[in-house]
């Protein structure tokens, strides 16, 4: 296999075990790291780097695999080269702190810290959760958050949480791991543990007091048992349930002999 040198630009690239590899210049985020199994193209009038085959890119504790890559740069007045977007296809996986994130296509916006999955089997495994998403699935790396659009499901043990946008929120564990501490609910949305759920406009999830609030048109079920309202307050760890009317409006409730018993709090 040749060896692969571009002089002309502040990178190295070189045969490997893995095939070919090319270390980048991406800012503060660190460098950019690719490897690829089949090859590495540079097109200078497009200030692009084309990597195909079993592609892995690292950048600290990022790592991204594809079948394709494209790696677009910048140079600035001293010949300086860096990494600003790069778009991966095919079977793409990300790992990182927040979790493993897999869909048909990713763009990495490096100077945003901002990344986009978008096709195939959309989804994010966290370290305590498992979503999945029709539409895109996006993770704002500096601020710790993800967002999950188009009929969005959160999983955990047997407690879930649906809706057309979840945004998960996450906080260091003090391992160096992140968790999902808050889940935020907008359109259709469902908070369900067990046979119980409660459905809503909007609402959202504390993940590690296990307390909910729904608010819009929301309609609580346990069991046979059914109660409506506007907003629920709902704490799942104590089993306790209480729904709040709207302006000018009554709470109901209809109650099967012989259910299990409903215990609002108080």
């Amino acid at each position: 296999m040749k060896r692969a040198a571009f002089a002309i630009l502040p990178v190295l690239a070189s045969a490997a075990a893995w095939g070919f590899e090319l270390d980048l210049d991406a800012g503060s985020g660190g460098p950019f790291r690719i490897e690829a199994g089949r090859s590495i193209e540079w097109r200078r009038d497009e200030k692009v780097y084309i990597a195909e085959g079993n592609v892995r890119a690292e950048q600290g504790e990022l790592v991204l695999q594809a079948g394709t890559l494209s790696a677009y740069y910048r140079s600035d007045d001293a010949g300086k080269t860096q990494i600003q977007r790069v778009e991966a296809e095919g079977g793409v996986t990300i790992d990182s702190p927040d979790g493993t994130a897999k869909g048909g296509e990713a763009i990495y916006d490096l100077d945003r810290s901002l990344i986009v999955l978008r096709g195939g089997d959309l989804s994010l495994r966290t370290t305590d959760y498992r979503v999945t998403a029709q539409d895109s699935i996006e993770f704002h790396r500096d601020e710790n958050y993800a967002v999950a659009r188009g009929a969005v499901r959160a999983v955990r043990a047997e407690d879930s949480v649906s809706a057309e946008t979840l945004v998960l929120r996450f906080e260091d564990t003090g391992d160096g791991k992140l968790a999902a501490r808050r889940l935020e609910a907008f359109g259709k949305v469902e908070v369900r543990s067990g046979p119980d759920s409660v459905t809503g406009r909007r609402g959202f999830y504390d993940t590690e007091a296990q307390t909910a609030e729904v608010c819009g048109n929301v309609r609580l079920q346990q069991g046979p048992n059914r109660m409506a309202g506007e907003c629920a307050e709902v704490d799942i760890a104590k089993g306790r349930s209480r729904l709040i009317a709207g302006a000018g409006q009554r709470v109901s409730g209809l109650f099967e002999p012989g259910a299990t018993d409903l215990a609002p709090a108080r």
